[in-house]
């Protein structure tokens, strides 16, 4: 993606920020929180994309239950 500069930075920035905000609709959605997922992984289960944060918050069990 090129972007070209001019003498008006302000109008350059909006320029940005909307191609951004327009590539971030076309990342996957978290199918828990609703939000674009825009790290770097996402995970999925039975077609369901979750963000990392849904998945260690909502879904991750610890072992020291099964360890006596």
């Amino acid at each position: 993606m090129i972007f070209f500069r001019t003498d008006d930075p302000v109008a350059d920035f909006e320029r940005y920020d909307s191609e951004q905000e327009r590539r971030t609709t076309e990342l996957p959605e978290c199918s828990e929180c609703g939000q674009y997922i825009r790290g770097d992984e996402y995970y999925e289960f039975d077609c369901y994309f979750y963000c990392r944060e849904c998945v260690v918050q909502n879904h991750r069990k610890l072992t020291e239950c099964f360890m006596k």
